[in-house]
């Protein structure tokens, strides 16, 4: 855990939580190094590069993959080649034409995109359903079957191993203020262990980023489980605020109007939507999806300051946002220049 953050005050200790997404992982404590500098490269965006903070990253790679990606590995078709790296933006200076190959290649992801995200197909043809998250989306069919992935791992429910590790560090850190930050896939888990929670132990703020919680097959499955035809819930456990942050490029997160999906719970607490630029790239190609380019918008930059500065009571995240905003398109960089 990163620890460079000591609340001298009478108020409690805060930190930050993070917990990744699908897909196998670089080694636990480098994906920790890479989230961490992603999200003090945020900050430094907002001017507040020297302000500290205590960071754990719950890791659950090892859960559905035997062994993480090697950031030694030079052959390129092992699958333990690690295609995407953390780079600070400013290091991001490569740019390459679209060959015919990856134009090709982005006409067959439209089409898929047609099956995934049709609402209709979903409702009115629940087999559709299965077959997507069987087909393509490895880590969410283990995750929603309770069949374990690897080795060691024999008949254990692979769903409760993962919340497991996330509840696990949310209990050890009760006693704290505690923001949680989640990606892709690790918004299901969030969600999963917050709607477990009835009170305690709690977060003061949720922030999910590249959210699929509002893609038709999955937001289908969680009112399912809820046993509920309507709007799903807002968990009771997030005390103050969720914010669901997301780039309108990003496929997976397109429908990222949770707060039109999820009720407030009993805090009148709901999801926010933010719209943000996601500027990863790794060697000319872009990559909105990617959890380094969400943690180090100035939104997020801008909860971060905001929840380690202010007292719960007197937090004013909307306007710091906004100033963030205003002061982003003075130096050039908003997204609607």
């Amino acid at each position: 855990m990163f620890k460079l953050f000591k609340n001298k005050s009478k108020e409690k200790e805060k930190i930050i939580i993070g917990i990744h997404g699908l897909g196998n992982k670089p080694p636990e404590d480098l994906l920790r190094e890479w989230w961490f500098a992603s999200l003090k490269e945020g900050l430094a965006k907002v001017t507040k590069e020297n302000i500290e903070f205590n960071f754990e990253l719950v890791y659950w790679a090892d859960v559905t993959y035997s062994k993480p990606l090697d950031p030694t590995e030079t052959d390129e078709t092992s699958e333990y080649f690690l295609d995407e790296r953390y780079l600070p933006e400013s290091e991001n200076t490569k740019e390459e034409e679209k060959t015919i190959k990856q134009n090709m290649v982005q006409y067959f992801k439209d089409q898929l995109n047609q099956l995934i995200f049709n609402e209709k197909l979903h409702f009115h043809y629940p087999a559709v359903t299965d077959f997507v998250i069987s087909h393509f989306f490895k880590d969410l069919a283990v995750y929603f079957t309770e069949n374990c992935a690897s080795e060691g791992l024999e008949n254990c429910l692979i769903r409760e191993v993962i919340k497991e590790k996330l509840l696990r560090t949310i209990e050890k850190h009760k006693d704290k203020e505690i923001l949680l930050i989640a990606h892709s896939m690790g918004t299901i888990v969030a969600y999963d262990v917050l709607s477990s929670i009835e009170n305690e132990p709690s977060v003061e703020i949720l922030v999910t980023c590249a959210s699929p919680l509002g893609v038709p097959f999955i937001y289908n499955k969680i009112k399912h489980e809820q046993g509920i035809s309507e709007k799903a819930f807002t968990p009771n456990s997030i005390k103050k605020d969720w914010f669901n942050l997301a780039d309108l490029n990003d496929k997976i997160a397109v429908n990222f109007e949770l707060d039109s999906l999820f009720l407030p719970n009993k805090n009148g607490v709901k999801p926010e939507p933010l719209e943000v630029v996601n500027t990863y790239e790794f060697n000319g190609i872009k990559n909105p999806h990617k959890s380094y380019g969400y943690l180090r918008t100035p939104e997020m930059a801008g909860i971060i300051v905001d929840f380690l500065t202010q007292p719960v009571k007197q937090r004013a995240v909307k306007g710091f946002l906004q100033r963030v905003k205003e002061k982003m398109k003075i130096f050039g960089k908003g997204k609607n220049e």
